[in-house]
């Protein structure tokens, strides 16, 4: 009986053979995919190796030199259900404007994925975008669509406004992750485009201020909104501001806890400087003595606004100028504060962002 079984799978061999057809299915071979052409304008964040000063916290970062689509190598992630590797300590500036988050794909043919997953984390924001099935838990998460096809470089783009929500921001943290087979991975950062601020230059500041912010907030004070950063400064070797996050949302830099005395006639001082990059609509100052406060407003109260103008003291349709530090110095007595203890202080605005820096009093000679 097995003579006659063999014998049988060697005629049907010799058969099929002979007619040109294979007997058992060909293992499958990953073919070499074409180098694609990439615009001049990238800015390359991860391309052959990582940035100086990186760091993998998950995962490994498999690099592979039979498949590049820029370079000489890529990185792979590889493997049966969820595969993730985690790069921390970034650091990519993300422009103002229409900039897109950029990176290439290949998907191996003999092993597709069913989901590619990219998480950007920065600060004070995280965001995650899939493409294919959604298979993976995490969120806010933001679909990009269909996975692109096999056996190809794939450019896949993401703009930094809209889902990521991330114009001004510098990178820090970035996570790939597929589900079941084969992806590499290559020429990793952003378009190029859109508007990286001026620095600007240090004003000249009179002698004779008392200053509680600068550098830090006075002892017991806390700095509630808002972040240090080295970028801008008004003087000494950072000042405070808020993440820009859209034309329509409310930045804010806020002190709290602050016990700062002032004499009867004493002026208030502040240095402001928007972001050139975005349109600045209005400006708002907010001081405060415990249970009372007094503010003034610079622009146009628009939909949205920031809110409490009609108690507030315009100044001026006219914002402070963009990318210069401007000194504002208004009377304690003109927002009903005059000799107060000042225990708050606040920088609203919207459309731009705006650095606060050298805050304090002066009293007027």
């Amino acid at each position: 009986m097995k003579q006659s079984i063999r014998l049988y799978v060697l005629i049907v061999s010799l058969a099929a053979a002979a007619l040109g057809t294979p007997a058992v299915y060909a293992q499958c071979t990953t073919p070499f995919a074409s180098q694609p052409s990439t615009p001049s304008g990238d800015e390359v964040l991860i391309d052959d190796a990582l940035p100086g000063g990186a760091t993998v916290s998950t995962g490994t970062v498999n690099w592979d030199t039979s498949q590049y689509a820029t370079g000489s190598q890529s990185f792979y992630l590889s493997g049966s259900g969820q595969n993730t590797v985690r790069i921390d300590d970034l650091s990519q500036f993300y422009k103002f404007g229409s900039s897109k988050a950029v990176l290439y794909v290949l998907i191996d043919p003999c092993a597709p994925t069913s989901e590619i997953r990219v998480t950007y984390r920065t600060f004070h924001r995280t965001a995650i975008v899939y493409w294919g099935s959604n298979l993976m838990s995490g969120s806010p998460q933001f679909s990009r669509g269909a996975l692109p096809s096999t056996g190809a470089w794939a450019r896949l783009e993401i703009p930094i406004s809209s889902p990521l929500n991330m114009r001004g921001h510098t990178l820090e943290s970035l996570t790939i992750e597929t589900y079941n087979g084969t992806v590499w991975f290559d020429h990793i950062g952003t378009d190029g485009v859109g508007c990286t601020p001026v620095t600007a230059s240090a004003p000249s500041i009179p002698a004779g201020d008392t200053v509680w912010i600068d550098d830090d907030v006075p002892p017991g004070a806390t700095l509630y909104l808002g972040d240090w950063r080295t970028e801008q400064k008004a003087e000494g070797t950072q000042a405070a501001r808020y993440e820009y996050y859209g034309q329509n949302a409310t930045g804010l830099v806020s002190v709290f806890d602050m016990s700062e005395a002032t004499a009867s006639g004493d002026n208030l001082v502040a240095y402001v400087m928007p972001t050139g990059c975005e349109t600045l609509k209005e400006l708002k100052i907010t001081w405060e003595a415990g249970s009372s406060s007094g503010s003034a407003y610079w622009g146009t109260v628009g939909v949205p606004s920031i809110g409490g103008e009609s108690s507030s003291v315009f100044i001026s349709s006219t914002v402070p100028a963009a990318d210069t530090w401007t000194r504002i110095e208004i009377p304690a007595a003109t927002v009903g504060l005059d000799g107060a203890t000042i225990t708050g202080f606040k920088v609203a605005n919207i459309g731009s962002q705006v650095w606060v820096d050298h805050v304090g009093k002066v009293t007027p000679p």
